[in-house]
């Protein structure tokens, strides 16, 4: 199943859209990317102003609808200091729900701009209030117990010898997950280059913040090199861990973030893709292949 586009979307819906804009659509460019059924649309307007809207109805995808209503939420609620786009305006009419963004006209980071894209994520504020926010260690508690789950599950024949005989410390560095992302700080939680936009004076703006949490300062940044490994295996990650806002975390935490991820996508791997969602797997195996990579060149 591929993205929807706009013009799929009801007549009604999208009128609902103008009037909270007010402003009239002329124009709709679908763009590519992403796992979600619904549609992702750069909308010019009459008056030439442009938004970037997602869209999605409930019973075509229950979860990503949730997930739109949740990211407006949440982006709504971002400290003003943080570089997102904000929401412009929401709409919920019949099943549908639709977000429109501030559009931002950028590009997605290569990895020449490495260093640029770990300086922004190392300004990432601290949360200094309550915060409705969940708590990275209690979203990353079911990664860590991934591997000790496909041990119990007798999975081990359908690893890579490698992955086989490095089962239990990858058990135990996993189990230190939850520990080594705590903190205080506002993380991404979904940190790749595909939700990433770099403007013309360089700076970088975070996109789709569904998943946003509390805690570690650095947890962004080492996702964000594994997603540059994923994209250029030669790239040299480990010189990026001298970055300033990562020299003094400990390599057990790394290890810990590379192992419990690698977990928890080897055990999604055993199970079908979703209907609507079919290239995800496909996803979940790069990153996984990418993070047991660099940890066997770590573990050495």
């Amino acid at each position: 199943m591929t993205r929807s586009t706009w013009a799929e979307v009801p007549p009604a819906v999208r009128r609902a859209l103008e009037e909270a804009l007010g402003d009239q659509v002329e124009e709709a460019v679908r763009q590519s990317g992403g796992f979600s059924s619904g549609s992702a649309d750069r909308l010019v307007l009459r008056s030439g102003r442009r938004v970037f809207v997602k869209s999605v109805s409930r019973s075509r995808n229950a979860g990503t609808h949730e997930l739109h209503r949740r990211e407006a939420a949440v982006v709504r609620g971002l400290p003003a200091s943080v570089s997102a786009p904000r929401v412009v305006a929401t709409v919920e009419e019949e099943d549908w729900v639709v977000v429109a963004f501030e559009d931002v006209d950028g590009r997605h980071p290569g990895p020449d701009d490495t260093t640029l894209v770990l300086d922004a994520l190392a300004d990432l504020p601290r949360i200094t209030e309550a915060s409705l926010l969940p708590r990275l260690p209690d979203e990353l508690t079911p990664d860590s117990t991934s591997w000790e789950r496909l041990s119990s599950a007798g999975a081990a024949g359908e690893l890579d010898p490698w992955t086989t005989s490095h089962l239990d410390r990858l058990r135990d560095a996993s189990a230190q997950l939850p520990g080594a992302a705590a903190g205080e700080h506002l993380v991404h939680l979904d940190c790749r280059a595909d939700n990433l936009l770099l403007d013309a004076s360089s700076r970088v703006w975070l996109v789709d913040w569904p998943w946003a949490s509390v805690g570690a300062p650095w947890f962004d940044s080492v996702t964000y090199l594994l997603d540059v490994l994923v994209r250029d295996p030669r790239s040299d990650v480990e010189g990026h861990l001298l970055h300033d806002s990562l020299r003094e975390v400990p390599p057990e935490a790394v290890d810990a973030v590379l192992a419990g991820l690698a977990g928890s996508w080897t055990e999604a791997l055993r199970t079908p893709a979703p209907a609507d969602m079919p290239t995800l797997r496909q996803f979940q195996r790069r990153e996984a292949a990418a993070a047991l990579g660099w940890l066997r060149r770590r573990w050495a």
